[in-house]
């Protein structure tokens, strides 16, 4: 029996509230696994399809961000080196310098993670339910992700504290917890797991597919930072207000992370899963109507399970 395609020829599986012969409604779309090109095409394919819906929720929320870190900017007032200074005027004016700059740098980056973290999850709700065959909503996705966002803000945390450690050791043990816990954000959104479930979660879903994750994620972040670049330049042509035009403008990339995030989660799902049969019913079976018994032979006069007569009844 051939499984039924989207538009890009992916097979999916039954919708949600329906049933398929012997299958119960799936909490996916693939029914198989995604090699890394299907992985990053779907991304895209989603970012189109939704586009609107993926850039009303993030111009709202790094609406938030850029507000905040303009007034932080014009808070925390960075010094500028005056010219032709000497080495030693530089050395000797730099903590004047450093120790603005950095707190800017910190306080920013709190906002990002804090209030940024809110697009990332609603994201990742909007492109689930887009998966699952329901209708995506963005201020569903908004209130659900609001809800998760306790959760979102300690596994990142500690996401980033593991990798940051192992970073330190040679780079290699970070690469490699990092591909591992990759997963762990969409298995607290779409399983509903507590935060060390998740990561438990997140490293079976890429077991055995530790070199396929690693070129998934570079490859697309080649694609990330060649979109973020012109943005960043752009930005820094605005002035004062060079940290809202960012944010604003990072809007129409910034989705592309929680997508692929959701997608590759999904894969991973199908690939796991059980495998899943159809049970095609045979042009004329029946059933004992007394016990419910399967009748396999066609003139079958007798149930062999409770002796119910099966014959034609005459007039």
């Amino acid at each position: 029996m051939t499984e039924p395609a989207d538009s890009s020829g992916l097979p999916i599986g039954p919708a949600a509230g329906t049933t398929s012969g012997a299958i119960q409604p799936t909490d996916h779309r693939y029914t198989r696994e995604l090699d890394a090109g299907e992985v990053i095409s779907q991304t895209f394919a989603l970012y189109s399809r939704n586009f609107s819906k993926y850039l009303v929720t993030f111009l709202l929320v790094e609406a938030v961000v850029g507000v905040l870190d303009t007034l932080l900017k014009a808070a925390i007032v960075v010094p500028t080196f005056p010219a032709e200074l000497t080495p030693e005027e530089t050395l000797a004016l730099l903590p004047a310098y450093l120790e603005p700059a950095l707190l800017l740098l910190v306080l920013t980056g709190i906002v990002s993670w804090i209030i940024g973290s809110w697009g990332t999850v609603a994201a990742i709700s909007l492109t689930s339910e887009e998966l699952k065959g329901g209708k995506a909503n963005v201020r569903e996705s908004l209130r659900f992700g609001a809800s998760k966002l306790p959760a979102a803000w300690a596994l990142s945390l500690l996401y980033g504290v593991i990798v940051f450690f192992g970073t330190l050791a040679l780079y290699v043990p970070g690469i490699i917890l990092g591909i591992m816990f990759s997963l762990a954000l969409p298995a607290i959104m779409i399983e509903n797991s507590g935060v060390l479930d998740s990561f438990g979660r997140s490293r079976i879903l890429v077991g055995h597919r530790w070199l396929k994750t690693f070129a998934i994620f570079l490859l697309f972040g080649i694609i990330f930072f060649a979109a973020a670049l012109p943005v960043e330049l752009v930005g820094g042509l605005a002035g004062p207000v060079n940290y809202l035009v960012i944010s604003l403008l990072s809007a129409f990339y910034a989705p592309l992370i929680p997508i692929l995030l959701t997608v590759y989660y999904y894969s991973n799902v199908a690939r796991l899963a059980p495998p899943q049969t159809i049970y095609a019913q045979p042009s004329g079976f029946r059933f004992c109507p007394s016990c419910g018994e399967p009748i396999v032979e066609p003139n079958q006069s007798f149930c062999r399970k409770c002796g119910n007569d099966l014959r034609p009844r005459q007039g």
